[in-house]
Formats: structure tokens, C-alpha cells, sequence
């Protein structure tokens, strides 16, 4: 490892540092108190003598109707109000005929008209109205029924994880004029008579629940699960949240309930099929290294392409992967001008998630545990001893040798009747059939008006597929977010996030043991005493690659976050706040890799001995430790307003922020250890230590802010800005402006769509906005020397002394990649939910992307050029969602299937005039690579006569395209070719269908326009699949699937004069997909049965992950990015689980 720093004189050092620290914060401050200023007094003397609606007193609407059904005046009420309307069912449904004239009036004189020919009543609680029968009607109709037994029952309603629902409906059972609703805290109190057996409890967006009333019982607490997203759902946005119905931009979100139902202990893993535009490719399973390649509307840029992630407001959360998916309220994904709040690192999405935190009410405690099976998703097929002793026959007829196995040693193999002729399955016998993964989770949340609070804390264990295996992976994790309402005016919180991630590896990589497992059948993984074989080469055993044998490498990962909150309200000024947070994160990684030689035999069949070799290419023990730590600090600090005044609703905010991080890593190496007993460093040999370090720091500051307008709801606009400043460039160029606009129209809240009984929400969308991207390398404004460790010798004896190498020229202009982004979106929902639609076209233009202009200078020239911001990437698409729901009493499903494409196109990254159109880059995707074109494969001498043909060509091998025509296949016949690994189309479908106390989920994903470039090789010492094997091509063979096969581990370039194995497009295979992503069946029971025993509810679940694939790779799992598929197998997962809350 080397070090890198910059040189240069006093002032460009004072300059260097103080740009990392601070980048001229009294400016950012001055204005920013002169914006909030001029922005506050602006908008406090234009609504000098304006009110503001708090109450259905206060709130004008204007409504219209003519004959309409209550429940649908009712509805109308809610669209336009903002207010949440709660009612029975059976207690409206008879009114229906109900007439308005068209005038602005309260909601409050709007109830009194409409409700004047019934016996209801309503009543205003918080942001909801409750409409129940008049107190009247309830005596009159009440007192023919109750007997002198008659009870008052009481209780507390809640959803799936305690909160409070208000507004439930609750009445008995063939008699709803018996009912009532739930307060703010979801308590009710109802008088029911004698003879009621059965209480309903209805909610809109919940499965309605049937309890069954006990002889005596007073008491029934009820847990309503929900079955679709409400229409009033709050969306997390940046700082801030939206409800849904008045968001702007293209945005997505998945609840944390979606995600706990997928068995995965990685939550990038469960996004897949979930959120359209979010593109996920999984290239390992392996425990511990399993984060998934992650994308939002494909590739963007030349450079870095990973979203922005957001835990609860802290920037690039290391590890959030890891994060218990029951600690995850939401996750929403910002994949438009939307993410312009982020600026300079938004240009790639942004993804924001938000943890739980605690609510009003008695304490909720919830327990969870999870018990799985895995099973790899694909393990290859490979050939067995006869099929690969007649290949390697092949090869030695091909080298004029005589063939070395008869006939009859073929039939030995193939009948296994003689055991000094085996067909070893390596796979079969070094790995598992199933291996294990558990998870526990607790957590408890409650709290009061003053005082709210959530703690939680998980660990899980998961084990390999290596038989005997040292691999395991456990995780532990405590989170606790805390509210505190200090007065009236001031609250403040307190989140805390720790963990450990403890990962125990083989020594060696498990993609060196994978690739070790095409060993030859002839030879045992172990031999009949059970010593360990020496494999074919360099004693690579993969039976003993993937034990403690080898050593051991631990990596523990501890991460630590801290975040203190205030929110403070200005007394004086309404609508008027305060709010901000710091902070402090850190990551620090400690790996210890002990490698050990291990002991292999070979067997002398002559003397029937075993013959001991040393297998890991040492001699001795050695020993490398490491650390690496990244603390980062985050201030933020926010002046927001708001203010509602009849028809307008204005929101804005202004806010500041400053992050400073420090990256720094140290490492020593020792070797040739005496004993394997004492695995510490200074037991080592002293010969041949080393050590190594690194530091760097990184600071930004940002000046940013948001108006939100609506007007009736109906009219809807957001601005957002961000004005940042990175220490990554130089003077000059260290500040960027970054600007978005999304505006929406809710066509269905004008006058000629608001009494439609088939458009429930219709809205169009548009935006526009500039972000940017600085995720590049610091300095390279500044010459950069390279110091090495090992230096350079001078002097006599030699002396190691430490040398500057000068490295790239530095370029002074060097400043942000940009991105410009356009989308148009439309959301519908027609028959109050039953169908939903969702469509976006989007379009993207980056602009100064970083490349080198090597592609326009002649290697000969010698010169390294910096990096310049000269490429330009275009990407376009399309995003789909469409779903259907229904609620039939005790029966619901939802159907949701989603759709999106993205194409993207390299528009200009300085190519060579002089090179051919086929070879460029430019007009191709981002990825694309040159590949010669196969269009057969010759089967006689005459065609290979008679073809241009490329310097060695047999009969066997493939034929290629003579792409320039010049009668031979050379190097300039490879062309670009639009087939990458990264899927151009991703698909989802998910159902979901509930039964009283039973409910189905399943999640579908798939993706298409995706390729996978394989390099397949096989020679007498390195086996091969059995569809290659047994499809290759033999002599005199007219229809063989494969040609001659290559036999040198390496493609390419480095082929070795191979024809086959040079890249072509006949080794590339579609691995377009679809896969039961996730599957899960639970059961809930009786919530009677539960509060006998004082438990809100308890659930029984099984679930599973990737349960079958359908695709026709077949060579590996076809998410797999390993040319060589030597790789990690992804896991399908059985899962057991129980989720019990008192």
C-alpha cells in the first residue's frame, strides 16, 4: 500500500488545509440570517391580517352536491379539508341523498347542512372528525334491545405495532347503530346489551376484526392489521415529509413492514421488485460480504454511480445495510429533481430512511425471533469422470499423443463398480446441503404527551455452506431514539445506534476456494483413511480451503452513531421554528488475517503410501492486522416556516449544515512464525515486517432550502436549492448552486372532477432540476507525489531512504460533475383505491464527467494525463406501477405490479478520430465493451479454407465476423457491443391477500436487457460444467452447442492465441430473470383468545427468499458477475418466525 500527498510551498499548504475545514463559514452564516430575515418579514407583512385554520370552525372549503350519498359527501369532505373523516359504515350508507349549493363555507356549517335531515352527530378530535349517532336516537334505539344485563366495554385499538389508531369503528355485530369510535389514543367505551356476542372494529386501511364477547368481559384491547397504504400516507422527503397526495416529485417509498417479510438479513436485498427504478444485482451471497450493486435508474455516469443514503438525516451512513428491518419505519427513494435538496451528492438518487420512534401510549413490547434454513440458489453441475476422461482423450489425440483412458477404463468411471476409478462430485462433498441463519429482535416503545421513547436491540448468527467451515457471521445491534417535550415551545431528542458486525473467514478468499473446486473427478476430495487430497495443483484441497486448517481472518466492524435534536417553536411569530441536530458518526474496521500452511497428501498407488505437502504457497505462519476508522461530524441547523390562510398553504425553510470527515487506516505485517499457537505480531520474525498507514480528511458546507405552495390542494409547487461547498476542488470551483422545481396539478380536485365516483385522485407531475456529483478523488488540482514505503536504495551497503515519484499532472480546472434531470408523472386512483396507476418518463444529461483524454493520445506518447471534466452521458426511460385492491369484510387482496426501463448513451469522452465507428464508445451504454461478433463455428477444413480466419484457426473453433473486411480477423474486427451486466429493465410483482386471521404475501422480481460474459475453460488438470463438456465440440461433430474448448484459465488478450477464448459475443448469455423473491404465509391468533393472557398479539410466520428462478443461464445463478463462476452462491432461505407484543 502507498501513500499519497501533496506538495507545494506554504501558501498552497495554509490554503490546502484550510480548505478542508472551512470553506468561509461567516459567509454562508451572513447569508443565510439575511435570506431567513428577508424571507420572514416578507411573508409576516403580506399575511399581516390573515388567519389561520386550526379547527372545522376555522377551515373554509368549498363544496358542491347533488343527490349524492352521504358517505360520498362525506369523503369530499376529507379530500378537500385535509381532515380525516371516521364513521361507521352502516350508520351512513342509509342517507343517500344529500344536496349542497356551491358556496365557501367552515367545515364545520358544511356538517351542520349536510347532517340536518339525519340523526348524527360529529365531534372534531385532533386532525380527525368523528360522525356518530346523536345521543337521541342512540337511547331510543338502544332501549328496546338492552336487557338489565347490559356492560360497558372498553379497550384501546392499535395497529401492528402499538399505536393508538383513532377514529376505529366499534360496534356490535348485526346492529352497527350500536357503536362508536376511538379517541386520539385509540381508547372507545361502548354499552352493549346482554345479548351481543360480537364486537366489529372497522378501520379504513385495516383488515376489519371480529371478537367474540366473553361472559364477564370488560376489557378488549384489539390489534388491527393493516392491508394498503392509506390515501392520507405521510412520504419522507428531504428534511421533511409530504403527505402522498401532495408530493411533487418522483418519489417511492416501501414501508418497514414490507421489508420484515423477507427472511434476508440484508435490507438492500429486499428492495428488489419493491420500488420502481431501484435496481439491485446480488454478484455474492456470502455472509457478511453480501451488499448487493444498488443503482436508481441504471448508470449515469462513466464515474460513480451509487446513490446517496440517508439514515434518519445523516449523510452516507456506513453499513446501513445491516439495519434491523423492525427498526425501519419507511424507505423512501428520491429519484428526481426531489433529491436537488442534497445537491452535489444527489446526482445518483438519493435514498432516505427512517427508523421508529416511540408514540403515546402504555409501553409496547415486541419480541421476534427467526429461525432459517439456506440452501445455495444454484450449485454447478460438473462433469463426471468418463464425460471428462473422453474430453481429456480429446485433448491428447490434439497433442498427437495417445489417448490415455480405454474404453474400458471409461465404463469403470461411468459404472462405478471398480473403486480405484471414482467420480468424485467436489461440490457435493466439500460443501452443504443447508446451512443456518437465526435472528432475534426485542424492542419497547411508548411514552407520554411530554415524553416518547423507542429502544431496540437484535442479533443474528449465520452460518456457510462449507462443510466443516470456519465461516460465520454474527451481528449485534442496540438503537434507541428518544423524544423529550421540554415546554410548549421546545422539544428535543436524543437518538443513540451502536453495533458489531463480526465476521470469521477462512484465511483464503472464498472466490479462490470456488474457483479450487474444479477440481479433476478422478481425484477424492478426501481419501478412504480421510486425509485431505492434494488436489491437482499447489495442494489447493477447497474440502480443506474453507476450514480453520488454513488460519483464520476476523474482521470486526463497530459502528457508532449519536444524534442530538432540538425543535424549537418562535412564540411570537406563528408558523415560526427552529430545529437542528449534530451529528457524530464513526466506523472502525479491525481485521486480523492469521494464515497457516496446511498439510495435504498425495497417494503413491506403488508403495500404498500417503505422501504429506504443504497446500497456501507458504512455509510459515504469518500474520497481517489492520485498522481503518472514518469519523464524521454533522451540524445542521434549520429556521422553517409555515403558515396555512384559506385556500394557501406555504412551507419553507432555510437551513445550513457543515460535515467534516477523516478517513485513516494503519496495518503491519509479520511472518515466518515458529509456532501456530501464539497468532499475535510480536511473535513474528522480524525479517520482512511491515507496516503501512494512511490519512485523508474531507469537509463540506451547505447553504440550502425548500418553498412548498399549494393552493386548495390543487395547485401544487416545490422549489428546492442547495448551495455547496466541497474541499475536493480547488479555489474557485469549490462551490456549486444546485436548483430543482416540481410543480403538480391534482386534476381531480377541479369542479368538473370532484363529484366523479370513478376518479377517487388524479394528479400530474413535472420537475426539473440540477445536481451534482463530487464523489472523486481530493487534489488533483494540486501535483501529487507518490512516497513508498520501501523506498529507495542508496549508498554502500544500500540504504532503504524514502523517494518522491511524481504522479499525474495535476489539472487547476478540475470542478463538479453535473447533472440535469427532467421527469413527467402521472399518479392516479380510480373507485376509491380499487385501481392505482403510477407512470414517470424521465430523462437525464451529465455533463462534466471526469476521463482522460487517453483515448485521443497515442500510448506511445508516454504522457499521463489528468483527469478532465469532458464526458457527457445521456440516460432516458420509463417507470410503471399499477395496482388493484379490494376489501370484502373478512377477505382483502392487493395486486401491485411494477415496470421500469432505462437506457443510457455516451454522448462524447474524447475518442480518436481515426478510429473505426464500430470501435467507439460513444453512442454506446455505459459498460459497453468490444467483443468480436461469432457467427458459427467451422465444422469441415473447407470452411475454414475458405473464411477470413483468425491466425491459428481449427476446425472446432468459432468463426468471427470480418468486421472490416481486410480478409482476416484481427483485433480491429472487435466491436462495441450495447450487452453489459447492468439490467436495463426491472420488473415486480406483488400480491398480498388476508383471510380473518390468516394473510399471503408474495413478491416477484425479475430483470431483463442483461448480459453475463463467461470465460470457459477446461483442460487435464481443470474440470468444467457438464453441459460444456458434454456440448463442446468433437472431430466430425456438425452440431455441437459449443466449440473446441479453451483450455488457458485467462481470455482475451492474454488467450494465448486460443481462438476461442478471445472475448466474443458467443460466450455472453441473457441473463434475463424472474424469481420468487419473497413468499410468506402467517397467522395472527384470536385476539380474544390473547386477552386472557394479557398479550396484544402474537403471529406465526413462514417465509422464504429466492424459492425458485426461472432463467436460461443454468451455468450460474444469473445475478452472478463472475466470468469465471467462481463465486459465493446466493442462498434461498426457509424461514421460521414468531412476532408476540404485550
Amino acid at each position: 500500500m502507498q501513500k499519497t500527498t501533496a506538495f507545494c510551498d506554504f501558501r498552497q499548504y495554509t490554503y490546502n488545509r484550510a480548505r478542508r475545514h472551512h470553506l468561509n463559514v461567516r459567509f454562508v452564516m451572513k447569508v443565510s440570517v439575511a435570506i431567513v430575515v428577508f424571507l420572514t418579514t416578507s411573508v409576516q407583512l403580506l399575511l399581516a391580517n390573515g388567519g389561520f385554520g386550526q379547527t372545522i370552525e376555522d377551515k373554509k372549503i368549498s363544496l358542491e352536491l347533488h343527490d349524492t350519498p352521504l358517505r360520498i359527501a362525506l369523503n369530499r369532505i376529507e379530500q378537500v379539508s385535509g381532515f380525516r373523516v371516521a364513521y361507521i359504515l352502516e350508520q351512513v350508507s342509509k342517507y343517500k341523498s344529500v344536496n349542497l349549493p356551491k358556496e365557501t363555507r367552515s367545515v364545520a356549517a358544511t356538517l351542520n347542512l349536510i347532517l340536518t335531515d339525519t340523526r348524527l352527530d360529529y365531534k372534531q378530535d385532533n386532525n380527525t372528525i368523528l360522525i356518530f349517532p346523536q345521543a337521541k336516537e342512540d337511547q331510543a334505539d338502544i332501549a328496546g334491545t338492552i336487557k338489565t344485563d347490559a356492560a360497558v366495554i372498553k379497550g384501546m385499538v392499535s395497529d401492528e405495532d402499538g399505536k393508538p389508531l383513532s377514529g376505529v369503528s366499534v360496534y356490535v355485530k348485526g346492529d352497527p347503530s350500536i357503536g362508536t369510535v376511538t379517541d386520539a389514543k385509540g381508547n372507545y367505551s361502548l354499552e352493549v346489551p346482554g345479548n351481543a356476542t360480537t364486537l366489529v372494529y372497522s378501520f379504513v386501511g385495516t383488515e376489519t376484526k371480529e371478537v367474540t364477547i366473553v361472559s364477564g368481559q370488560t376489557v378488549i384491547n384489539v390489534s388491527l392489521k393493516a392491508v394498503v397504504q392509506q390515501q392520507e400516507e405521510v412520504v419522507v422527503v428531504g428534511y421533511g415529509s409530504q403527505k402522498r397526495r401532495n408530493v411533487t416529485g418522483a418519489v417511492a417509498s416501501v414501508s418497514g413492514k414490507e421489508l420484515q417479510r423477507s427472511p434476508a438479513l440484508n435490507v438492500a436485498n429486499n428492495l428488489g421488485g419493491l420500488v420502481p427504478g431501484v435496481i439491485t444485482k446480488l454478484p455474492s451471497g456470502e455472509p457478511g460480504r453480501d451488499n448487493p450493486n444498488l443503482l436508481i435508474r441504471g448508470r449515469n455516469t462513466t464515474g460513480n454511480n451509487d446513490p446517496l443514503v440517508v439514515v434518519d438525516g445523516i449523510q452516507g451512513v456506513s453499513g446501513w445495510q445491516r439495519i434491523n428491518p423492525n427498526d425501519i419505519e419507511s424507505i423512501s427513494v428520491l429519484k428526481d429533481a426531489s433529491a436537488a435538496i442534497y445537491g452535489s451528492r444527489a446526482a445518483n438518487g438519493v435514498i432516505l430512511i427512517t427508523t421508529k420512534r416511540g408514540s403515546s401510549g402504555k409501553p409496547v413490547i415486541s419480541y421476534s425471533y427467526n429461525q432459517a434454513l439456506t440452501q445455495p440458489t444454484r450449485i454447478p453441475k460438473m462433469a463426471n469422470s468418463a464425460d471428462f476422461a473422453g474430453y481429456v482423450n480429446q485433448l491428447d489425440a490434439e497433442a498427437g499423443q495417445t489417448p490415455r483412458y480405454s474404453e474400458e477404463d471409461i465404463r469403470k468411471f461411468r459404472d462405478g463398480t471398480d473403486p480405484n476409478y471414482i467420480s468424485e462430485d467436489w461440490y457435493g462433498t466439500v460443501l452443504k446441503r443447508t446451512s443456518y441463519q437465526s435472528q432475534h429482535n426485542l424492542s419497547v416503545r411508548g411514552g407520554n404527551d411530554n415524553v416518547k421513547y423507542s429502544v431496540s436491540g437484535s442479533y443474528s448468527n449465520e452460518g456457510s455452506i462449507f462443510k466443516n467451515g470456519s465461516l460465520n457471521y454474527k451481528t449485534y445491534a442496540i438503537r434507541s431514539n428518544v423524544d423529550v417535550k421540554v415546554s410548549k415551545y421546545l422539544k428535543v431528542g436524543v437518538d443513540l445506534n451502536g453495533s458489531l458486525y463480526n465476521g470469521n473467514y477462512p484465511a483464503y478468499s472464498t472466490a479462490a476456494t470456488f474457483a479450487a473446486l474444479k477440481q479433476v473427478p478422478f481425484v477424492p476430495v478426501f481419501w478412504p483413511n480421510g486425509l485431505p487430497s492434494g488436489g491437482i495443483e499447489n495442494g489447493g484441497n477447497p474440502g480443506v480451503m474453507g476450514t480453520a486448517l488454513t488460519g483464520n481472518d476476523n474482521v470486526k466492524t463497530f459502528g457508532f452513531i449519536s444524534k442530538g435534536s432540538f425543535d424549537l417553536t418562535i412564540p411570537w411569530v406563528k408558523g415560526l421554528g427552529v430545529d437542528g441536530y449534530f451529528a457524530y458518526s464513526n466506523t472502525m474496521v479491525l481485521e486480523k488475517n492469521w494464515q497457516t500452511p496446511w498439510t495435504v497428501y498425495d497417494y503413491d498407488k506403488g508403495t500404498d503410501t500417503y505422501i504429506p505437502k504443504l497446500g497456501g504457497g507458504i512455509l510459515a505462519p504469518q500474520l497481517t492486522q489492520s485498522y481503518s476508522g472514518s469519523p464524521s461530524t454533522l451540524i445542521n441547523l434549520r429556521l422553517k416556516y409555515g403558515v396555512k390562510i384559506n385556500d394557501h398553504d406555504l412551507n419553507t425553510f432555510i437551513a445550513v449544515e457543515q460535515s467534516n470527515s477523516i478517513s485513516s487506516s494503519f496495518s503491519a505485517f509479520r511472518k515466518n512464525y515458529v509456532s501456530t499457537t501464539i497468532d499475535e505480531l510480536f511473535a513474528g520474525s522480524l525479517v520482512d515486517q511491515a507496516t503501512n498507514g494512511s490519512r485523508s480528511e474531507s469537509g463540506r458546507e451547505n447553504l440550502f432550502g425548500r418553498i412548498s405552495y399549494g393552493f386548495k390542494d390543487k395547485y401544487l409547487a416545490d422549489f428546492n436549492f442547495r448551495y455547496d461547498g466541497s474541499s475536493n476542488f480547488p479555489k474557485g470551483k469549490q462551490w456549486g448552486f444546485f436548483p430543482g422545481a416540481s410543480v403538480a396539478w391534482r386534476i381531480s380536485q377541479e369542479n368538473f372532477m370532484i363529484n366523479s365516483n370513478v376518479v377517487s385522485d388524479l394528479k400530474l407531475r413535472a420537475s426539473v432540476g440540477t445536481m451534482g456529483n463530487d464523489a472523486i478523488a481530493a487534489f488533483q488540482d494540486l501535483r501529487l507525489y507518490t512516497l513508498g514505503n520501501t523506498g529507495m536504495s542508496f549508498g554502500t551497503p544500500m540504504v532503504a531512504s524514502n523517494g518522491l515519484v511524481a504522479n499525474v499532472t495535476p489539472n487547476p480546472n478540475i470542478t463538479w460533475e453535473v447533472a440535469t434531470t427532467q421527469n413527467i408523472g402521472l399518479d392516479a386512483s380510480l373507485w376509491n383505491g380499487l385501481f392505482g396507476l403510477t407512470v414517470d418518463v424521465f430523462k437525464q444529461k451529465r455533463s462534466n464527467i471526469l476521463a482522460k483524454r487517453d483515448l485521443a493520445v497515442p500510448t506511445y506518447t508516454g504522457l499521463s494525463l489528468p483527469n478532465e471534466n469532458i464526458g457527457i452521458v445521456e440516460n432516458k426511460g420509463i417507470e410503471l406501477e399499477v395496482s388493484h385492491r379490494k376489501v370484502l369484510r373478512d377477505f382483502s387482496w392487493r395486486v401491485a405490479a411494477n415496470f421500469s426501463y432505462s437506457h443510457n448513451n455516451v454522448v462524447y469522452i474524447s475518442e480518436a478520430q481515426n478510429v473505426a465507428a464500430w470501435k467507439k464508445l460513444e453512442g454506446h451504454v455505459v459498460g459497453a465493451t468490444q467483443y468480436y461478433h461469432a457467427i458459427g463455428i467451422f465444422r469441415t477444413q473447407d470452411e475454414v479454407d475458405k473464411a477470413p480466419v483468425y491466425a491459428g484457426t481449427k476446425v472446432g473453433d468459432l468463426q468471427y465476423e470480418d468486421k472490416d473486411g481486410d480478409g482476416k480477423i484481427t483485433a480491429n474486427d472487435m466491436y462495441t457491443m450495447d450487452k453489459t451486466n447492468t439490467p436495463e429493465i426491472m420488473m415486480g410483482l406483488n400480491l398480498s391477500a388476508s383471510y380473518k386471521n390468516f394473510s399471503l404475501w408474495a413478491n416477484f422480481a425479475g430483470a431483463s436487457n442483461v448480459w453475463q460474459y463467461y470465460h470457459v475453460n477446461a483442460r487435464i488438470a481443470v474440470s468444467q460444467l457438464e453441459d460444456v463438456i458434454l456440448n463442446r465440440y468433437t472431430p466430425g461433430s456438425m452440431d455441437s452447442k459449443l466449440p473446441r474448448l479453451p483450455t488457458l484459465e485467462s481470455g482475451g488478450p492474454a488467450a494465448g492465441g486460443e481462438v476461442d477464448g478471445l472475448y466474443s459475443d458467443f460466450w455472453l448469455r441473457n441473463s434475463t430473470y424472474v424469481r420468487l423473491k419473497t413468499l410468506e404465509l402467517s397467522y395472527n391468533l384470536r385476539a380474544d383468545f390473547l386477552n386472557r393472557l394479557n398479550i396484544r398479539s402474537l403471529r406465526f410466520y413462514l417465509n422464504g427468499q429466492n424459492l425458485f428462478t426461472i432463467d436460461n443461464v443454468k451455468w450460474a445463478d444469473p445475478e452472478n458477475t463472475s466470468i469465471s463462476e467462481a463465486y459465493y452462491p446466493q442462498s434461498k432461505i426457509y424461514n421460521l418466525g414468531l412476532n408476540l407484543t404485550f
